[in-house]
């Protein structure tokens, strides 16, 4: 079982790529599962326009092979960002943007008269760093990417196997933390490994409207 492990973060070995990495330690606990590590920044993904929504542009050739791997050949995708002004880092933002041509079926409609998604075979997780105390993003979760990120592959189609926030500014440095992020890292695997399904809210609360 093949999973892609997205770094998000323009700031290596800072939080939210070492939550990945102790993350991807968990997941190979695990047997049977293979992980791919890359990082985002490294990947040439032209800002999102009219004219590139369909494909990747020649001088794609990296985001070209990105999305051949999120198609056909992985079960499972991690991605893991910072928070930037409530939000996720702009090219994050705009790669999943540009994945909307493998993402959704525009020939196909649910119930809102919205594409229907096509990443059934995806099992998502999404690791989150920021500034904000954990107590104020349990609060306001829904200004949290954790939220947005659930919300954008669920409507992807893609299964959400769960997230992790930290509001600790030192995360890299947090061996508690870390151990969580093991722990979860594990767990996920387990999970994707035994083909269990997402979590509990996100069935009942988050599931995306019928096809048609």
């Amino acid at each position: 079982m093949k999973v892609l492990a997205i770094s998000c973060s323009p700031s290596r070995k800072r939080n939210s790529d070492t939550m990945l990495d102790y993350f991807i330690l968990g997941m190979k606990e695990v047997s049977g599962i293979e992980v791919e590590k890359i990082y985002l920044e490294d990947i040439l993904i032209n800002t999102y326009t009219y004219e590139n929504r369909e494909a990747p542009t020649d001088n794609e050739r990296e985001f070209k092979k990105l999305t051949q791997k999120i198609t056909n050949e992985i079960s499972g995708l991690i991605i893991a960002t910072p928070t930037y002004n409530f939000s996720v880092p702009a090219h994050l933002k705009n790669f999943i943007d540009r994945i909307r041509f493998l993402a959704l079926d525009f020939k196909r409609k649910n119930k809102l008269g919205q594409p229907a998604g096509m990443l059934g075979h995806l099992n998502t997780y999404f690791l989150v760093s920021g500034g904000t105390p954990n107590w104020a993003e349990y609060i306001l979760f829904f200004a949290f990417p954790a939220f947005w990120l659930r919300g954008v592959f669920l409507y992807f189609n893609a299964k959400v196997m769960g997230a992790f926030y930290s509001g600790d500014i030192k995360t890299f440095q947090n061996s508690k933390i870390l151990n969580k992020c093991f722990k979860k890292g594990k767990k996920y695997a387990q999970k994707i490994t035994q083909k269990r399904g997402q979590g509990i809210l996100e069935n009942i609360f988050w599931r995306p409207p019928q096809i048609r």
